[in-house]
């Protein structure tokens, strides 16, 4: 009989992925969703397979396009846009005219679930909001992500990751004790978060709807999703006290912190038992901290004038070694160390190229480029990416011919009228400039194509 980690490198193969099924395959969503947050909800259920129709407005579309940090495109598009609108179909269209909106309302018959994070009460007033389109699809589940929520007294306040992180309390977490200095969780995991956690909530509502056939509407806010990460608020309704910022350290475990070794690199080590703080003490060739009475009980230990004097001798011990020794003595000896990555090294990482974790994808338009895969392993039905952002308006043939069967003479018509439409040149709307959009079958779908 194969070992246990033969058998789950054979389940979780990243060569077979292609040839299993996808599990939201045959789900469709209509995607008014823009910048990070509600992009993020879509782009999960699009990386197991959704159908996912991102709607945009013609010649401006969705305003992360063309906001690459720093001004720095890749191929004319915006690096990150590609991280969010994985396995999507843009369509653009013109919201503020009827013919659109009945367009909407002709995909939304078909559709299962619908999302968007304009501000509250905007799509409603669009015609395009949960009570417009429960009409047309009793059985929609249609989600509508907000900063302060679509209801409530904060409900018209402006909103995006920093106020969510401010709002929620996480901002004021962040930080080193006795500093008036607070940091913002980097990049927009204000964002990111709570996308994580609209995904969740609508595999809820579909598990609800497939056990009872109904629809219902969803109102997820940012700043509630960020707050539900912390227990800072808990802790201070019984203890009527707040929790300190703790800097680089834990405080619930002993040695914990980011210390820079010998060669100038940097990592993180923590112990959460007294079994692994002898194994430290071991490496640390000081195994007399074990019968020191700072050290010897665990809640001595956590006190901070011990937890500090702790971390001083280990970082002293730290800085004579070399980065690659001390992870090495944490796998020898039995406790927790690992080196602080950068960029490059996670996109190079042997361990997450194995694991499917980190991909190089090779996209027919773009070329190669390095993505995430998803954060979860499924062995029968796992997620992958099929292609990478496309210009705007990229799918318009293919979704209004295919999906919702449209004919070649009502596309020019709408074309004509301004209803439908694509991109100007702008970078992040457009293609790369080597690419031959004449020759793509998918933009020109049902129209022959010169090879």
């Amino acid at each position: 009989m194969e070992d246990y980690f033969t058998y789950t490198a054979k389940l979780f193969d990243q060569r077979a992925i292609k040839d299993k099924p996808e599990v939201f395959k045959g789900l469709r969503v209509l995607d008014f969703t823009h910048v990070i947050y509600g992009p993020t909800a879509s782009k999960i259920l699009a990386t197991y397979g959704a159908e996912v129709i991102k709607l945009e407005l013609p010649y401006y579309g969705d305003m992360w396009r063309p906001a690459s940090y720093w001004g720095k495109y890749w191929k004319h598009s915006n690096p990150i846009w590609h991280f969010i609108t994985q396995n999507k179909y843009f369509v653009a269209l013109d919201l503020k005219l009827q013919e659109a909106k009945d367009l909407i309302y002709r995909m939304a018959k078909d559709a299962d679930i619908v999302l968007e994070n304009f501000a509250p009460g905007t799509a409603e007033a669009w015609g395009v909001g949960y009570t417009s389109i429960s009409k047309v699809n009793p059985e929609i589940i249609y989600l509508s992500c907000s900063t302060y929520g679509q209801y409530g007294p904060m409900r018209y306040f402006p909103g995006w990751d920093l106020l969510a992180q401010a709002a929620s309390g996480v901002l004021r977490t962040n930080g080193f004790p006795g500093t008036d200095k607070y940091y913002k969780l980097p990049d927009y995991l204000g964002d990111f978060i709570p996308g994580n956690m609209a995904a969740l909530v609508l595999t809820m509502a579909l598990y609800h709807r497939n056990k009872t056939g109904q629809g219902q509407y969803l109102d997820l806010s940012q700043t509630e999703s960020m707050m539900r990460m912390l227990p800072h608020f808990t802790y201070h309704s019984f203890t009527g006290e707040e929790l300190e910022r703790s800097g680089h350290a834990d405080p619930s475990m002993v040695a914990a912190s980011i210390f820079k070794s010998r060669d100038g690199r940097f990592l993180g080590l923590a112990c959460a038992t007294e079994k692994q703080f002898e194994g430290l003490c071991s490496a640390m060739e000081k195994k007399e901290l074990l019968s020191d009475k700072r050290f010897s009980d665990y809640l001595e230990a956590l006190k901070e004038e011990n937890a500090e004097a702790l971390r001083v001798i280990v970082g002293d011990w730290i800085k004579t070694k070399d980065c690659d020794e001390v992870i090495r003595l944490a796998l020898e000896n039995g406790f927790a160390a690992a080196e602080v990555m950068d960029d490059h090294m996670i996109c190079q990482d042997e361990w997450r190229r194995a694991r499917g974790s980190v991909v190089l994808f090779d996209d027919d338009m773009y070329g190669e480029l390095a993505v995430a895969a998803p954060s979860a392993q499924l062995s029968k039905t796992p997620g992958r990416t099929k292609w990478l952002a496309r210009p705007l308006g990229y799918h318009n043939r293919y979704v209004l011919l295919n999906l919702v069967g449209l004919t070649e003479a009502e596309i020019e018509d709408l074309e004509k009228k301004d209803v439908i439409g694509t991109f100007d040149d702008k970078p992040g709307l457009k293609p790369p400039i080597y690419y031959h959009l004449d020759k793509d079958p998918i933009y020109n779908y049902g129209r022959e194509v010169r090879k």
